[in-house]
């Protein structure tokens, strides 16, 4: 399911047009959308890609280059080894993982915020990448209970295909 997943996301207009991309590595013991098959799709469309790592609170962008060795970090999510910064400031998509998501664009996370942070903190400094949610079509839920500081996304791509919110 996850390459079919991944197939949808590389017809996306959003993904082709786009220059750099954050998305996340996947964590193998979670039941989240495999990354592996997109991330060589995204390195053969010649995407510059940033990966999720977390420091103090805060969810960070950084460069991400395949074949750089990785580590597990604070809660098992892989990191690369020597981490460099990326420019934030030129991100055009943001792919996010789920827990679970509804028709409104709002989702569940692994319960601590560090998306919504991260999300917010980019759009306070004029940055507004697409914000993609990767999930399976099990995951969609009938209203997720969504706080004045969630952040939507803008649509989510499942096995059997694209869902917009905007």
């Amino acid at each position: 399911m996850s390459r079919m997943i991944a197939g949808y996301v590389v017809g996306m207009p959003e993904i082709v047009n786009a220059r750099h991309i954050h998305l996340y590595l996947s964590i193998s013991d979670k039941a989240e959308v495999s990354t592996a098959p997109l991330l060589d799709e995204l390195v053969a469309m010649g995407k510059i890609l940033s990966v999720p790592v977390i420091r103090k609170s805060d969810l960070l962008s950084a460069v991400f280059r395949q074949g750089e060795p990785l580590k597990a970090a604070q809660f098992g999510q892989p990191e690369p080894e020597v981490v460099a910064l990326a420019d934030e400031s030129r991100l055009d998509v943001v792919l996010l993982p789920l827990l679970a998501f509804d028709r409104r664009g709002y989702r569940i996370g692994y319960g601590k915020g560090f998306y919504d942070r991260f999300l917010s903190r980019l759009a306070r400094e004029g940055i507004n990448p697409f914000r993609i949610g990767l999930a399976f079509s099990s995951q969609m839920v009938e209203e997720v209970p969504a706080d004045p500081w969630d952040e939507p996304l803008d649509g989510v791509v499942h096995e059997h295909g694209i869902i917009r919110f905007t």
